[in-house]
């Protein structure tokens, strides 16, 4: 099987798919083509920017510059200004190219290298090491700026928004499988409830014909007719009482035939 021909562009892609947005609160974000300053003054570009926004990790700035061919790997080597200049403001630096572009022994120490893989990411034939003591990490203000820039640019372009709009369709199809998933447990809970209730009672419950059947539950909830005739000072109070309740049942096993009648077979 032939090796793919890898472009700056794919090689783009990968980056970006490797370093992904994520939902919400991405981990990850990934500024393409980013000055080395902001104005004129600044005319060299690094191929992407990834910036780790996680405090555990140091909020780390890790500079990747894409080389698709030995010669063009050769002329970054020969002259490392570009390198020089992203430096200051970065903890880490990497080539990505494809398999068979690099030596690893001609790159210096302290650079990684990225290769492209059969699913559109990267590997880390290397991974880079820290540029600089962490306590002497600067960025400064011009280069914030042509890093936002970047992303500005960026987001502005109609691959962003085709991008934008495949992850928000991704993520809300995973948020609604993870709800149908939360509501048939539910379902699953509630039906067996209802199970086990029609089994001791003996009742059974159509899905819209509940009510008489939760009132006639209230009432002996409530203590059922023991606790409905108890503390009777009187005869004529406790015949009131039996007739109100008699009413009461007549209502609930009314509305409990209208019920049974209307449950298909």
């Amino acid at each position: 099987m032939s090796e793919a021909i890898h472009t700056e562009k794919t090689l783009t892609d990968a980056i970006l798919k490797n370093w992904p947005y994520g939902d919400l609160r991405p981990r990850y974000v990934v500024a393409v083509q980013v000055n080395n300053g902001a104005g004129y003054a600044y005319g060299r570009t690094l191929d992407a920017i990834v910036f780790d926004t996680w405090p555990s990790e140091g909020l780390t700035l890790h500079g990747l510059e894409i080389k698709t061919t030995k010669s063009d790997l050769r002329r970054e080597l020969q002259n490392t200004k570009k390198y020089a200049d992203f430096a200051p403001h970065l903890d880490y630096f990497s080539i990505v190219a494809p398999k068979g572009t690099v030596d690893l022994r001609l790159l210096p120490q302290k650079w990684g290298l990225y290769q492209p893989t059969d699913d559109g990411k990267l590997r880390a034939r290397r991974k880079p090491l820290s540029i600089h003591d962490e306590n002497h990490r600067t960025i400064s203000r011009s280069m914030a700026a042509a890093f936002v820039r970047a992303l500005v640019s960026r987001s502005l372009s109609q691959d962003a928004t085709a991008a934008a709009f495949a992850r928000g369709e991704d993520v809300g199809k995973r948020f609604g499988e993870r709800k149908i998933e939360s509501l048939s447990k539910d379902n699953d809970s509630l039906k067996k409830a209802i199970e086990e209730f029609e089994e001791v009672s003996g009742v059974k419950i159509p899905s819209w014909g509940g009510v008489k059947i939760g009132e006639a539950v209230n009432i002996v909830l409530a203590g059922g007719i023991e606790q409905r005739l108890k503390y009777t000072g009187n005869i004529r109070t406790l015949g009131e009482k039996i007739l109100r309740l008699a009413d009461e049942l007549d209502w609930l096993k009314q509305g409990y035939d209208e019920t049974e009648s209307n449950v298909q077979p």
